[in-house]
C-alpha cells in the first residue's frame, strides 16, 4: 500500500508528471469565465471553499486586494469555509490574530494547519512517541494529540520548517532516517512568499534529509488528500462540494484533483500566468486574485 492509498502523497515531482489536462476558466474581469476548452462548461456550483493563505489571502504583513471582501462575502452568502495552509509555524489563534489585524476576519476554529493534519494522521495511526524537527505552534499540535515529540525511541521521524533548527537535530533526524524509522514529512513546499521575496519552507530541508538517507518522506499536507478531507470532514461536506483556491499548482491545485475537489489558482502569490499556460496540471480556473471571484 503507497501513500495514496492512505490518503498522503509522497514525494517528489514525478507523482505529478502525469495528471492529465482538465478544462478550466480564464476569467480576466469581475464578471465573466472564459471557458478555454469548451463552450458548454459553465460557472461551478459552489458548496463551500478551501483558502489557502499566503499568496490568496496575504502576502508577507499585506493583505491581497479583496481578500478581506472575499471573506465578507462568503459570510453574507453562508458559504462555509476553512483556510488549510502547509505552514506550520503559526497556531490558528495567532493566525487568525494576524489575518485580523490586516483587516481580514477569520477565527481560528476556521484555521487547519498542515501541523494540525499531521498530528491528526499521527494520532490516527498510534504513533505516541516520534522524534520532531519543528516551531513551537507544530509541537504544540503534537501535543494536543498526546505525542511525544523528542522520544528516544521514536516510531516516525517527522519534519516540518523550523527557522530555527540545530545542525545537532538535524544529524539526530539522520541517525534515525538510516536506522529505518518511517520518514513523514508536514509538507514538500521549498518555499514560500514573504515581502522580502522567498523564503525555504520544509522542502528545504527534506532534500538533504532524503539525499543523505536516500529515503523519500510521505508527506501528510498538501499535496496529499487527507488534509483536504480532514478539512472537508471539519466542514460537514462531501470532498465534491468543496473548492480549493490556492496560489501553487504543485501543491494546491495537485492535491485538490487528487480529493476530487474544484480548485482555483490565483495569480496573486507563487504562480504566474506563464507558468500556468506552461503546466501540465490545469486548475479549473485561473483568476488573477480572490477579489476577482464575483459569485460565491
Amino acid at each position: 500500500m503507497d501513500g495514496s492509498d492512505l490518503g498522503v502523497m509522497r514525494l517528489w515531482p514525478d507523482k505529478f508528471r502525469n495528471w492529465r489536462s482538465t478544462p478550466h476558466f480564464i476569467a480576466d474581469n469581475f464578471a465573466t469565465y472564459m471557458p478555454v476548452k469548451s463552450s458548454s462548461l459553465k460557472p461551478p456550483n459552489l458548496g463551500g471553499y478551501l483558502l489557502d493563505l499566503d499568496g490568496v489571502l496575504y502576502r508577507g504583513s499585506q493583505a491581497i486586494a479583496g481578500a478581506a471582501d472575499f471573506i465578507q462575502r462568503l459570510r453574507n452568502a453562508q458559504r462555509p469555509f476553512c483556510c488549510i495552509t502547509n505552514h506550520t509555524c503559526r497556531t490558528p489563534p495567532q493566525i487568525s490574530r494576524k489575518l485580523k489585524g490586516m483587516g481580514i476576519p477569520v477565527e481560528p476554529k476556521e484555521v487547519l494547519t498542515a501541523g494540525q493534519a499531521t498530528a491528526s494522521w499521527l494520532s490516527q495511526r498510534g504513533a505516541t512517541k516520534i522524534f520532531a524537527i519543528g516551531e513551537r505552534a507544530f509541537i504544540s499540535a503534537l501535543k494536543a494529540e498526546g505525542i511525544d515529540p523528542n522520544s528516544a525511541t521514536p516510531s516516525h521521524v517527522v519534519v516540518g520548517l523550523d527557522r530555527r533548527v540545530s545542525y545537532a537535530r538535524l544529524m539526530k533526524a539522520a541517525q534515525w532516517l538510516l536506522k529505518g524509522v518511517p520518514f513523514i514529512a508536514t509538507n514538500p513546499d521549498m518555499s514560500y512568499p514573504t515581502e522580502a521575496g522567498s523564503a525555504p519552507e520544509c522542502g528545504f530541508y527534506l532534500a538533504g534529509l532524503e539525499r543523505m538517507s536516500g529515503r523519500v518522506p510521505t508527506v501528510v499536507g498538501k499535496p496529499g488528500p487527507f488534509m483536504f478531507r480532514l478539512a472537508a470532514a471539519r466542514l460537514g461536506l462531501k470532498p465534491s462540494r468543496l473548492t480549493m483556491i490556492g496560489d501553487r499548482l504543485d501543491t494546491d491545485v495537485a492535491g485538490a484533483k487528487r480529493a476530487k475537489m474544484r480548485s482555483v489558482l490565483v495569480l496573486s502569490g507563487h504562480t504566474t500566468r506563464a507558468m500556468a499556460q506552461r503546466a501540465r496540471i490545469k486548475p479549473d480556473l485561473v483568476i488573477r486574485d480572490v477579489g476577482r471571484i464575483v459569485n460565491v
